[in-house]
């Protein structure tokens, strides 16, 4: 019987010692350490220079995991049955981010921020790398503009969509109820964000996905780990991420926005023009994007109550994130 994870082992120089299955990868008890097999999505050639560049933010003192490469002295290795690709990399043993604890949620903004800052110092570098060319297309590139545009014109379809059913369901109704606050939001982020875009932020490789399950507390400090989602951006992408992730699990909290961004803000200054990127990006209603998103590549005939539950949270929690926008934006102005 074909075992994937033996197969995808076999291809690298380690003596496997135990096999644990963590959440949708593999701890490996190795010779050479505790490794972590993880699927990767991305391109081989997007894991060769991922592997270049965490190798070069190690080098530069800001610990961060390393990619190992297979016999093959490749970065990704590929399942030749499936087709599916696979990293090995250190694995990091820590305690997840405490979303319900102030302090640490605020701390963690500060680790962004100087990951961020590193960030800036190994970009400069790997760009003098023989054969880096279009470093956007290597990484990946979150055109933030093109992103918020497409995701303006998914609300449109469904709207269309939901408009055009004569027969509206419980959800569809309160949808359809709520949809033109929702999107004259989604289309004044989208004035800022062009605005802004104009003026050509400063970019970085971001984490991507800079949230609670992939920031941990270890013997060392906090570490943020899983660069996976790595993409070329402006800085305040992840910062826009993390903040909203926050929120949503804080009911909106204004002090614990506010202190999240100064938290951030201490440790790499926004400046003015960073705060209205970063106020752009999080007054497009992101979660309400989010469950139109899950609608529209779901079954119709039926739509779970834990739907309509999650549609009614985000309708009933707007009042708070606006008002705490309109606050956020009074600090850009200053």
């Amino acid at each position: 019987m074909y075992n994937q994870t033996e197969a995808i082992l076999s291809q690298y120089e380690l003596e496997i010692r135990q096999i644990t299955k963590g959440r949708g990868m593999y701890i490996c008890e190795t010779d050479r350490g505790m490794k972590l097999l993880s699927p990767f999505k991305g391109s081989k050639e997007k894991g060769e220079w991922m592997k270049q560049y965490l190798a070069i933010l190690a080098e530069n003192g800001y610990a961060v995991e390393q990619i190992y490469s297979n016999r093959k002295e490749e970065a990704v290795t590929e399942d030749e049955m499936t087709g599916e690709r696979f990293l090995i990399k250190d694995y990091v043993k820590g305690t997840e981010l405490n979303t319900g604890h102030f302090g640490e949620m605020i701390e963690v903004a500060g680790i962004l921020a100087e990951y961020h800052l590193a960030a800036e110092r190994a970009y400069e570098q790997i760009a003098h790398i023989n054969n880096f060319q279009n470093e956007n297309s290597k990484f990946g590139n979150a055109d933030v503009v093109e992103v918020r545009m497409r995701h303006c014109r998914e609300l449109v379809k469904v709207r269309n969509y939901i408009r055009s059913r004569k027969k509206k369901l419980e959800f569809e109704r309160l949808y359809m109820a709520h949809f033109g606050e929702m999107f004259v939001t989604a289309e004044n982020s989208c004035g800022i964000l062009k605005e802004q875009a104009g003026r050509q932020p400063k970019s970085l490789i971001c984490h991507g996905d800079c949230n609670h399950h992939n920031v941990v507390w270890t013997n060392d400090g906090w570490r943020i780990i899983h660069f996976e989602n790595a993409v070329y951006s402006w800085a305040v992408w992840d910062l826009a991420n993390y903040v909203r992730k926050m929120m949503e699990k804080n009911g909106w909290d204004e002090e614990l926005g506010m202190e999240l961004i100064k938290g951030y803000d201490r440790v790499r200054p926004l400046e003015k023009d960073g705060y209205l990127q970063l106020y752009g990006l999080l007054l497009f209603p992101e979660k309400f994007w989010k469950i139109t998103n899950h609608y529209m590549n779901s079954n119709k005939a039926w739509i779970p109550g834990r739907d309509i539950e999650k549609l009614e949270k985000v309708i009933t929690q707007e009042s708070k994130r606006l008002k705490f926008m309109e606050n956020l934006f009074s600090i850009g102005q200053k």
